[in-house]
């Protein structure tokens, strides 16, 4: 077990422990959180360790209860061109109107754009919202704006990626999204044979600990073999070609795991043309994996269903504002979705059931 990681602030940035201002302590911050003032923030980077919520409970663990102002909650994500965080954003935008907060959602112009992630995450943080979520592009690149929002006295809500101090983490456990599509692939394979893996994103906190869930997942089947593991960037292009190498290199492949459904999407095609029998399994949950399920092109995708990672995210925010006592870090169960059923998780245009952990 990794050992637990916290960072706190409160006169100086290696403090245990921050104490949110109040306006009368507090003369260049208007929108500051005033209404936060005596409460103290933890932030812990690992979840290894922690006190634990499944989502699924953490609304009848607040109670009903109205805010005390309409507070203002930035949302920063990683890349809207992803149906995975367009999800994300609309689980965040009906929490906001479920608790009349004012949420403010951006993004950089792709998953690989850290620099660019950095710069709007300062620029909200210039205009002192009350709390933060955050998707960071890699545990590192948002480093600055952290301390800022730390040095802030406002609650972080860390949501699906890339481990960061943060006062809680919404999220799936990333290990068990990669096991458990070994699982599957194992499950679908009975009398055994070789799989392959199209790994996310170099530095991802998802990609890393999808990769390693999925070899131990794999090890823990003696009638898989894992015969090559290479990267795909969650880019589709990248991976279809990578999937094509992968095929014709082990003309007996069974499955292959891609960890995000981006990069399924890509490996599925790659499959389709070399008219072979290869079980595709993606992560994610995204509308046009979902699709592919249904139709048979892809045999499944293991997901923490993003719509409500962006809900809980911003109910946690809320939350901590609010003074509630919320686990560091809020479970999104992950869910094997296969073509047997789907349609408990999604209506038929792809769209997650939002009324399904209500």
């Amino acid at each position: 077990m990794r050992k637990q990681k916290m960072i706190a602030l409160a006169s100086s940035a290696l403090a245990l422990g921050l104490t949110a201002c109040s306006p009368a302590n507090s003369t260049d911050s208007p929108n500051s959180t005033g209404e936060s003032a005596g409460r103290t923030y933890t932030y812990t980077s690992d979840q290894d360790g922690v006190e634990s919520l499944d989502g699924v409970e953490l609304a009848s663990s607040l109670g009903e209860f109205t805010p005390a102002k309409k507070y203002r909650v930035a949302v920063i994500l990683k890349a809207l061109t992803n149906q995975y965080w367009q999800g994300i954003e609309k689980g965040a935008k009906a929490a906001a109107a479920k608790y009349g907060v004012e949420v403010t959602v951006q993004a950089a112009s792709s998953e690989k754009a850290q620099a660019e992630q950095l710069t709007i995450a300062q620029t909200l943080i210039g205009q002192k919202f009350d709390a933060y979520v955050v998707a960071p592009e890699s545990t590192s690149n948002l480093s600055p704006a952290l301390n800022q929002m730390r040095q802030q006295a406002a609650p972080i809500v860390n949501v699906d990626d890339a481990r960061v101090p943060a006062t809680v983490y919404v999220g799936p456990d990333h290990e068990l999204d990669g096991s458990q599509a070994a699982d599957e692939l194992a499950k679908l394979s009975p009398g055994g044979g070789e799989v392959a893996q199209i790994e996310g994103q170099s530095g991802s906190s998802a990609a890393i600990l999808r990769i390693k869930g999925f070899k131990e997942g794999v090890a823990k089947h003696p009638n898989l073999k894992l015969v090559a593991s290479v990267p795909g960037n969650w880019d589709a292009n990248v991976s279809y070609s990578a999937a094509q190498q992968v095929i014709q290199q082990n003309p007996n492949l069974k499955g292959i795991y891609a960890n995000n459904d981006t990069m399924a999407i890509g490996v599925a095609k790659a499959v389709k043309e070399s008219g072979k029998n290869i079980a595709v399994i993606g992560t994610d949950g995204v509308p046009e994996a979902v699709s592919a399920v249904r139709g048979g092109s892809m045999a499944a995708t293991v997901s923490p269903l993003p719509y409500y990672e962006g809900y809980w995210a911003v109910e946690s925010a809320v939350g901590l504002l609010e003074g509630k006592k919320i686990a560091p870090w809020v479970v999104a169960p992950a869910q094997t979705i296969t073509k047997d059923n789907v349609g408990r998780f999604y209506d038929e245009s792809g769209q997650v059931i939002t009324t399904l952990y209500k």
